[in-house]
């Protein structure tokens, strides 16, 4: 099931002529609106020779023209490759170096780092709002617009997009996207036609580009801010009478201690979306007070398996601590194998596998990754889990994430679920150090809440009175923050570097 992104684009425009479709600050564009300027901008950059199947790296900050130029460049069967804004010039050169880029697209916030970016292999294209010195030989896209025709090549169109995986543990791999899973999310998780939706993740990453272009291919209406900022979160929620959004639980986080939390109007909010990480049972329960039961939403996925598993809101209150994440989404075959591909008991962890028609097409250019992934028909990504006597699937951690202690395999979220529930810890992170007699030392990374001194003695005493004796932190670190990346994942192999480069007076 799906069809085209631009397909989807025209068909609301016919049988929507007066919804917005596309509103970014004081401006509004209705779908048909939004049709033609994305048909132009397709025509713009097939005058330019783009060819089907070529990637096209995009750096912005969330703009309209972004949005438009994913309709644009599936339009004409190319592939856009947003790039995370956050990384380093030398892993955005890679990037683009990788894509085997002709043209990059180039927003306003970049004129800065263009010069240290660029290189004779490619031609920026820059946004109308990009300053006047752009880098020498870049097209303007508001210029390659009025110059185009009104209507691209027919007979080009796809959905293909290149998503770049989040970067945890290496560079960012390319994972070429052509299924999303539109109808599914809308089926699994309530979004719908009469939704107005709030999209404040970067429209770079994964989830801000498909909970972006969800609500546009369904034909709601979008409301898109430059960059997350909890309190013009808040007011666009309540101005714009906001029904659905996909926020990250770092988002949540900062929202709920806006002081406008307190007495906004929120009572349009149908579907709060989140994803990506671990949200404690504080945040949720803080919601759930704030917004009544069923507006929260949990979802598990990831940028090749797509989405996989779903806890609506009617579940949410009934599991506040752990990190339950739902039922298997409709279409989705989920199983759980051991090492050796076979199926795990009920109650038992194995690895996360699934096959369901919203999958990554493979890495980009790298057949032996891609192969790493499968596991004959099924996909994963090393995510552990194990399912409950109601069929509900528990999220426990990734292979990667797993402690060898003493010739044990500990999973790290069993002991920060605990430790999180102390009521002096905002966040913390559990990890293996080296060590020669246990392989590998267990050790607490403790973000304290404000104010708050815990102590380490007291955080081991507060874990070994709920877990078995060889799951203790034998060693607890207090550190203002940690190492995250752009969805807010903390980045545990920098975590480790930073610990082993403490002073040796350091809380053990």
């Amino acid at each position: 099931m799906g069809m085209p992104l631009l397909h989807a684009l025209r068909l609301n425009a016919r049988r929507l002529p007066h919804r917005e479709a596309l509103r970014f600050g004081e401006q509004a564009w209705r779908y048909p609106e939004l049709l033609a300027r994305a048909e132009r901008a397709a025509a713009a950059l097939a005058a330019l020779g783009i060819a089907p199947g070529e990637k096209v790296p995009m750096l912005s900050y969330n703009h309209p023209d972004l949005l438009v130029a994913y309709f644009a460049l599936t339009g004409i069967g190319a592939v856009p490759a947003p790039l995370n804004y956050r990384l380093a010039d030398h892993d955005l050169r890679h990037g683009i170096a990788a894509a085997h880029a002709r043209f990059v697209l180039l927003g306003s916030g970049f004129a800065e780092r263009a010069g240290a970016l660029a290189d004779a292999a490619w031609q920026p294209i820059v946004f109308a709002d990009f300053p006047h010195d752009a880098p020498a030989g870049a097209w303007r896209w508001e210029e390659l617009l009025q110059s185009a025709a009104p209507a691209p090549p027919q007979g080009r169109e796809g959905s293909t997009i290149m998503l770049h995986t989040s970067g945890t543990t290496g560079r960012p791999k390319g994972a070429l996207r052509s299924r999303f899973g539109f109808e599914q999310r809308a089926i699994a998780q309530g979004f719908g036609i009469d939704d107005r939706t709030l999209a404040a993740l970067p429209l770079c990453l994964s989830a801000g580009c498909v909970y972006t272009l969800l609500p546009l291919y369904l034909g709601a209406s979008v409301t898109l801010l430059e960059h997350f900022d909890a309190g013009a979160a808040i007011e666009a929620i309540e101005r714009e009478r906001i029904t659905s959004t996909m926020l990250l639980p770092a988002m949540l986080q900062a929202m709920v201690d806006q002081p406008r939390w307190r007495d906004a109007d929120l009572s349009s909010l149908r579907v709060i979306q989140s994803g990506a990480g671990t949200l404690s049972g504080t945040l949720k329960r803080r919601l759930l007070e704030r917004l009544g039961e069923g507006v929260l939403n949990i979802y598990a996925a990831s940028t090749e398996v797509g989405p996989y598993a779903n806890l609506d809101g009617a579940d949410v209150s009934r599991h506040l601590e752990g990190n339950c994440v739902g039922r298997p989404f409709f279409g989705v075959d989920l199983k759980l194998l051991d090492d050796d591909g076979h199926e795990v008991a009920p109650g038992e962890v194995g690895e996360i596998c699934c096959r369901s028609d919203s999958q990554y097409d493979g890495y980009f250019e790298d057949e032996e990754l891609t192969q790493s992934t499968r596991r004959g028909d099924y996909l994963t990504v090393g995510d552990l889990g194990r399912i409950d006597a109601d069929g509900l699937l528990h999220f426990v951690g990734r292979k990667r994430d797993i402690i060898k202690s003493g010739g044990i395999n500990i999973y790290a979220s069993e002991i920060e679920q605990v430790l999180q529930q102390h009521p002096a810890v905002a966040e913390v992170h559990c990890i293996g150090l080296p060590d020669e007699r246990l392989t590998e030392l267990i050790c607490a990374v403790v973000v304290p809440l404000p104010g708050a001194a815990p102590a380490a003695d007291e955080l081991a005493a507060f874990a070994a009175a709920r877990l078995a004796a060889y799951k203790k932190p034998r060693r607890v670190v207090f550190m203002p923050e940690v190492p995250k990346n752009l969805t807010g994942r903390v980045l545990k192999a920098q975590l480790v570097e930073q610990v082993l480069a403490l002073p040796a007076a350091q809380p053990e």
